[in-house]
C-alpha cells in the first residue's frame, strides 16, 4: 500500500469556506434590502387595490342583478356607514333599499371590510368621499337622484392607485405616487 492511498481526501466545507459563502449572502442581503421593501409595499398596494375595484365591481353588479340600488360607504364598526375620517377605517356594501345611503337592517349589509393595516390611507374626493351608490342599471347615483363621479386615492408611503369613478359605473384605475 502506498503512502498515497492512505491519505484521506477530504469533502465539505472549511470553517474558511462558510465563513466567505455568510459574508457573500450577507453583502447580496445588504444590497437587495432596500429594493425588496419596495417590492412589498407595492404588492400590499396593489392588493389593498384590487380587493376596494373588487368591492365596486360587487356593488356594481348586485344593484344590477338585484334591480335595486346598493351602496358602498366608509364604516369605522361594519354596522353603519360614517362621513367621519377616510375609507382607510374599514367599508360596507349594503342593500339600499330606502334611498338614503345609510343601514337599515344589518340584513342589508352583504360585504364588510375592516381596517386597512399600516400607513395606508383611502381617501375620496368630494363626491365619493362619504358613499359610492349604484343604481340598477349600474350606473352611480347620489341619494338625490344626481349622477356621481369621482376619484378615490389609495396610498401607502410614496406609492399609490387612484380609482376614477365615471357616471356610468364603471371605475378605471391608475397608478399614482403620494407624499
Amino acid at each position: 500500500m502506498s503512502i498515497r492511498s492512505l491519505r484521506r481526501t477530504s469533502s465539505g466545507l472549511t470553517l474558511v469556506d462558510t465563513l466567505v459563502a455568510i459574508a457573500i449572502a450577507l453583502l447580496l442581503l445588504a444590497v437587495s434590502a432596500p429594493y425588496l421593501g419596495g417590492m412589498l409595499r407595492s404588492a400590499g398596494v396593489s392588493t389593498t387595490a384590487h380587493e376596494f375595484l373588487s368591492t365596486l365591481s360587487y356593488a356594481r353588479s348586485e344593484a344590477i342583478n338585484r334591480n335595486q340600488r346598493i351602496t358602498v360607504c366608509k364604516s369605522a364598526d361594519g354596522r353603519e356607514c360614517t362621513t367621519q375620517g377616510g375609507w382607510e377605517q374599514g367599508w360596507i356594501v349594503f342593500v339600499d333599499a330606502g334611498n338614503q345611503a345609510q343601514v337599515a337592517e344589518s340584513e342589508d349589509i352583504l360585504r364588510m371590510r375592516g381596517p386597512l393595516r399600516g400607513e395606508t390611507t383611502l381617501t375620496g374626493n368630494m363626491p365619493v368621499r362619504n358613499y359610492v351608490s349604484y343604481v340598477s342599471n349600474g350606473s352611480t347615483q347620489y341619494v338625490s337622484g344626481a349622477f356621481q363621479a369621482g376619484t378615490l386615492t389609495l396610498c401607502r408611503q410614496e406609492r399609490g392607485v387612484k380609482f376614477v369613478l365615471a357616471r356610468a359605473g364603471r371605475v378605471r384605475t391608475e397608478k399614482t405616487t403620494c407624499q
